[in-house]
């Protein structure tokens, strides 16, 4: 069974454009803070109030709420930080497929949530100070603000999941300082631990939801490397493939009389008109050719130091040769 094209398959099942989804729901938050504050609130993950009061929406809705306020500076930066975090999704999702990042995100949320509520239960229902802990939230409504940061929490994974694959990458800190993404991730993963470390109860369920969710991913992902222009090149590869597929092809005949195929153009595909002992491609990774599969499609890579060819499971995932 090919494991890429079960993933596609799966992907007719997955939420379409969800990096987009993501981020109409933030602003659609800050809509809502900022005009009409009493329903924002009742949106945001509150843990008190999900275990004792069962306003159990609450683990759905907290997706719209806003991972800063919006004061000085914060306000000029907001759209840079949005359709930044937008491009990332976008990528991640060209990069693994909608199925994989569909699975990633909600399962990040699945997580924090089961996490949310089985440390709310404990805190307010089996642990022996559970009245004491129940009047120090009501009163001091510490871990409720915490939860409020949520989906500042959430683009930190979204961040983390990128660099896992496209490290090398770089942002430019204010407009001026280039920095490739790893390093900043490793950054960020220190202020997860420092939240995991020092942060208030929830604040460190959270974080510890977020870092296990993105361990998963970086198991599965890790010796993985892209970048912008290769899945500029990867989706073109794709289009050209079904461009492909849809030409028709003529059957024509050797002189020791076995079948020959040409495409429209004349060319005949790999692994149709040769000797059965010969080979025309192989893959420098799995070793693949196209006389065990002739649907798959072959290609060099232009950044390995050599003519090293790959098949189309391993063209985009191959650590270059130089």
């Amino acid at each position: 069974m090919n494991y890429n094209k079960t993933l596609k398959k799966l992907d007719n099942y997955a939420v379409p454009y969800l990096y987009a989804i993501i981020i109409g729901c933030v602003l659609i938050g800050y809509i809502l803070r900022y005009t009409v504050p009493q329903m924002y609130l009742n949106l945001t993950l509150i843990p008190h109030k999900v275990i004792l009061d069962h306003q159990f929406w609450r683990l759905f809705t907290w997706i719209f709420t806003t991972p800063y306020e919006l004061k000085g500076l914060m306000i000029v930066f907001l759209p840079i930080n949005l359709f930044f975090y937008y491009s990332l999704g976008r990528a991640l999702e060209a990069y693994w497929g909608r199925f994989m990042y569909n699975l990633y995100i909600f399962g990040g949320m699945l997580l924090t949530n089961i996490f949310v509520m089985v440390g709310g239960y404990f805190r307010y229902i089996w642990s022996p100070n559970a009245d004491q802990n129940i009047y120090i939230d009501l009163m001091t409504n510490i871990d409720a603000v915490a939860c409020c940061d949520i989906t500042q929490l959430m683009f930190i994974s979204i961040f983390l999941a990128f660099a896992v694959v496209g490290g090398d990458n770089i942002v430019y800190m204010y407009f001026v300082i280039p920095l490739k993404m790893k390093w900043l991730a490793i950054l960020d993963l220190f202020f997860l631990a420092y939240y995991i470390l020092a942060g208030t109860y929830y604040l460190k369920l959270i974080a510890l939801s977020i870092v296990i969710n993105f361990g998963i991913y970086y198991l599965i992902n890790r010796g993985k490397a892209t970048e912008p222009s290769t899945l500029k090149r990867r989706r073109e590869f794709e289009k050209a493939k079904k461009s492909k597929k849809s030409k028709h092809q003529k059957v024509e005949y050797n002189a020791d009389g076995t079948i020959k195929f040409r495409d429209a153009n004349g060319i005949i595909p790999p692994g149709f008109g040769n000797p059965d002992s010969i080979s025309i491609h192989k893959c420098a990774v799995c070793g693949l050719t196209e006389k065990d599969n002739p649907n798959i499609e072959f290609r060099f890579c232009s950044k390995c130091n050599g003519n090293y060819e790959y098949c189309s499971n391993h063209l985009y995932t191959h650590q270059h040769i130089n």
